[in-house]
């Protein structure tokens, strides 16, 4: 979408919400006049806190709690959608009229990035035809590694405590002293082992070999990997 597009888009967003306004017997009416302005301006995926912050940086009085209505109001009016990424607090983005687009999410640093892939959506529909099925929404996440956090992951060797759940990583080294060896050992792990980690909340959850192991967080500082493209 061009600048101009946007700034034609945000306009209109802007109009329409004014006449709600005149239209919908509210309270406090300037207030969520700036809560809005602020919203729409903004392009970044923003949490209740975060839009809280920004108001009162532009030197608005103005609560969490009031923020958080303001958004569910948005929402309710088609200017706003919720969004939940990651497990972690909802976020929200603009909802342009007519317009779709999906998201991909980093698992490391949770950078959120927006897309549009037109034969993507030629698919969907195909496959809902096949079905006989009609679609009035849908919505894609894929969920990995930006490219930030790729090019960082191509230096050196990291620990396996930092992996994120999806990535595939070879075993390049067992650090730590002999009884850390000898734990790792046991469990059958050895330098050169594949591994899928399936999980990194508490104890690191990988797949080697079809087995499920589960590895604590201070050992899994102490296996060096490396990523398997």
């Amino acid at each position: 979408m061009t600048k101009e597009t946007q700034n034609y888009i945000h306009e209109k967003e802007r109009e329409d919400f004014r006449r709600f306004l005149k239209e919908l017997p509210l309270d406090k009416k300037k207030l969520l006049l700036n809560i809005f302005e602020t919203f729409i301006e903004t392009d970044e995926h923003l949490s209740s806190e975060k839009l809280a912050e920004k108001l009162k940086a532009k030197g608005f009085s103005v609560s969490l709690e009031e923020v958080e209505e303001a958004l569910k109001f948005f929402c309710c009016l088609g200017f706003a959608q919720r969004k939940e990424f990651l497990g972690k607090p909802p976020v929200f983005e603009h909802r342009h009229l007519g317009e779709h687009h999906d998201h991909l999410i980093c698992t490391n640093c949770g950078k959120i990035e927006e897309f549009y892939f037109p034969k993507l959506e030629e698919t969907q529909n195909e496959i809902a035809r096949l079905y006989g099925f009609k679609p009035l929404d849908h919505r894609l996440e894929i969920y990995g590694l930006c490219r930030e956090c790729q090019a960082r992951r191509k230096k050196p060797s990291l620990p396996l405590a930092l992996v994120s759940p999806g990535e595939k990583v070879r075993v390049e080294r067992l650090a730590g002293c002999g009884r850390a060896q000898g734990r790792l050992a046991s469990m059958g792990l050895i330098e050169g082992d594949v591994l899928e980690v399936i999980n990194n909340c508490g104890p690191i959850v990988v797949n080697v070999r079809g087995t499920r192991l589960a590895i604590g967080q201070g050992l899994a500082q102490k296996i060096f990997v490396t990523p398997v493209d």
